[in-house]
């Protein structure tokens, strides 16, 4: 038996639905031998004739009605399921169909034999019929337990996954009918606090109402899962009931939302970690509606976290070229590999083209903009990671990419006359306490300092905080170390920071270079500062471990390392305090001084002579002297 398993499991795809029609042939064709034409002559005739002789006279009331049957079990995807045909009321409701197709078709070619058709015949016909429809439906399904007896022996439910689902509406049955034949999973009952499933079953199963039950089930039952789903829930209500979840030490998993749903079925079956938005307490963020039609577009750094995203939401606003400007090979291939097969997949005909190319070179980036007639430019190009930037002997290089980077990308938009240019900055800019911090700083001056030298070109930055699951980023990081066992680590207890994912941001500086001006300084609204510890402790919770403390045992350590070179215990987003808002409530225009053309100007000069040299004290000092609220730690 294990060998017969095997051996189907290892098939390919295609194979398996060759053997599960294949299947379904022998049993249709079992169903008509006994219950349809072929038994009914032998007993006719007292089994005098020949049975291959009645089956070849009679063939064609099998080939068409099975043929039929099969055309709509392959329209309708019935095989696309393969072994788990009947795990959702939509595959059994085509199984049914199906049946009665093949079952009616066949007295429908039967009837059509004879010019005059008695009432009494018609109705031994129909009732034959009806008979050989649930006949072939029984044993269709019969077929499909063995094959699961055969793959997934029942004796591996025992040690499969307990879960109980919460919410025992539509979306919780079918949930429940999306995974009960998985066997790596056990559903041991539902949840739902409605008055009216008070003490209600589902499948046999028993609906949960109080909160106390989660508390004996969890206790009971080893490694417990919670399954989400109520996906019509708005996102204060979810968060509401998963920090209700979070005491019971769970792990709490989640259905798509609503929207996600509709706009693809096969979506209900699918279970995901809970999301951002369902962890931090955010208010989420419109997408940009921005249209780019019959425009040209450049975005440096279009490989990296924030760049790649603005490529893929500014591609919605379907310009006439986005230029992907990117300096690593694999980030640029990757990318645009993505972008061709969104074209694909959405019929969009806008042109893309993948260019190889340094910030730093500014008679290349004139040629690009030239070339390629570019209206507007996102400038998302820097070297971000505070601790590789702020090693001494990368100081330069960090300098080199984001002060004379930027200034090479705004000057050559500038002489070849592109509209607007988005400067992507960073809340390290802020009172920077690191080198990365001032570096973006600077490069927010000469941005300032360049849309004042323009009669055309507008220049504008947006400066933010965080974005979740870009490179980098604390939460994959705890995500991975908690899979592993832990330790969770953070640099220390007090630090907090803001969030948001990379769409909300990438979205919002779109958004924001819609209002700009030209000189502006834009400041995301990132919501409250979260602590890092209490991201992490939410985090362990809500995949179902405890905390260690010290040698105590079982759960996920938290370890704390100690602040990394440069790094601040909290970010802020303002330097001067003064702000003003704009059609959009999450951005606000910062109000801020900055140096003359003279100073400036000599700053620049000083600092590239630095550069030039690799004198990174004398680089240093000028970011010091420059740079308001300088302070490396």
């Amino acid at each position: 038996m294990e060998k017969i398993a095997n051996a189907l499991i290892n098939l390919s795809r295609r194979r398996k639905i060759t053997v599960l029609v294949l299947t379904d042939f022998l049993i249709a064709f079992l169903c008509w031998v006994v219950f349809g034409p072929v038994f009914s002559v032998l007993i006719a005739t007292n089994f005098e004739s020949s049975l291959i002789d009645i089956v070849i006279s009679n063939y064609i009331s099998f080939i068409i009605p099975f043929t039929f049957a099969f055309i709509y079990f392959y329209l309708s995807g019935f095989y696309r399921s393969l072994m788990k045909l009947f795990d959702s009321k939509d595959s059994i409701f085509r199984a049914m169909i199906g049946s009665f197709i093949f079952g009616f078709s066949w007295g429908g070619v039967y009837l059509g034999q004879y010019e005059v058709i008695r009432t009494d015949y018609l109705t031994t016909i129909i009732l034959q019929s009806l008979l050989l429809s649930s006949v072939f439906y029984a044993f269709l399904q019969i077929s499909r337990d063995i094959a699961r007896l055969i793959i997934y022996p029942s004796k591996e439910k025992l040690n499969a996954k307990p879960v109980l689902i919460y919410g025992a509406g539509a979306a919780g049955n079918e949930l429940y009918q999306s995974i009960k034949n998985n066997p790596k999973i056990r559903v041991i009952g539902f949840y739902d606090n409605s008055f009216k499933l008070k003490g209600a079953l589902i499948n046999n199963i028993r609906i949960y109402g109080k909160s106390k039950h989660i508390k004996k089930l969890s206790e009971k039952h080893r490694g417990l899962e919670i399954y989400l789903a109520i996906p019509s829930l708005d996102i204060t209500e979810r968060r509401r009931i998963i920090s209700g979840l979070e005491k019971f030490k769970v792990a709490v998993r989640s259905m798509p939302a609503l929207h996600d749903v509709i706009a693809d079925e096969k979506k209900m079956a699918e279970i995901q970690d809970l999301s951002i938005d369902d962890i931090l307490p955010r208010s989420r963020v419109r997408k940009s509606n921005k249209s780019f039609q019959g425009m040209s577009i450049m975005i440096t750094g279009a490989g990296g976290s924030i760049g790649s995203e603005i490529v893929r939401q500014a591609l919605s606003g379907k310009p006439k070229k986005i230029v992907l400007y990117e300096l690593s090979e694999i980030n640029l291939y990757s990318i645009e590999s993505e972008i061709e097969a969104i074209k694909t997949a959405k019929g969009i005909n806008t042109e893309v083209i993948g260019i190889l190319g340094d910030v730093k070179d500014i008679h290349r980036v004139e040629n690009v903009i030239d070339s390629h007639q570019v209206s507007y430019i996102y400038h998302a190009a820097a070297y971000k990671h505070v601790p590789i930037v702020e090693y001494y002997e990368n100081i330069n290089e960090g300098i080199k990419n984001n002060v004379f980077g930027t200034k090479s990308v705004c000057e050559a938009a500038i002489k070849k006359g592109v509209k607007k240019v988005v400067v992507i900055s960073t809340d390290k800019a802020v009172r920077p306490t690191n080198v990365m911090g001032a570096s973006k700083r600077f490069a927010e001056m000469i941005v300032q300092a360049c849309d004042k030298e323009s009669n055309h070109t507008k220049l504008c930055m947006v400066r933010f905080g965080n974005v979740i699951n870009s490179s980098g980023s604390v939460i994959p990081l705890f995500r991975k170390q908690i899979s592993e066992g832990g330790p969770v680590t953070i640099t220390h207890k007090s630090v907090t920071r803001f969030f948001m994912t990379i769409s909300e941001a990438s979205s919002l500086v779109i958004q924001a270079g819609e209002y700009a001006e030209g000189g502006d300084v834009f400041i995301l609204d990132m919501g409250e500062q979260v602590k890092i510890l209490d991201v992490a402790k939410r985090l362990i919770y809500l995949s179902g471990r405890n905390i260690s403390h010290g040698d105590d045992g079982e759960g996920i350590e938290i370890k704390e390392i100690g602040l990394r070179p440069g790094e601040k215990l909290y970010e802020e987003l303002l330097i001067s305090g003064q702000e003003l808002s704009t059609p959009n409530d999450k951005i606000y225009k910062s109000i801020e001084k900055f140096p003359s053309d003279s100073i400036l100007s000599k700053a620049v000069s000083d600092m590239k002579e630095a550069i030039d040299i690799n004198d990174t004290n004398r680089a240093r000092k000028i970011l010091k002297t420059h740079i308001e609220g300088f302070n490396e730690v």
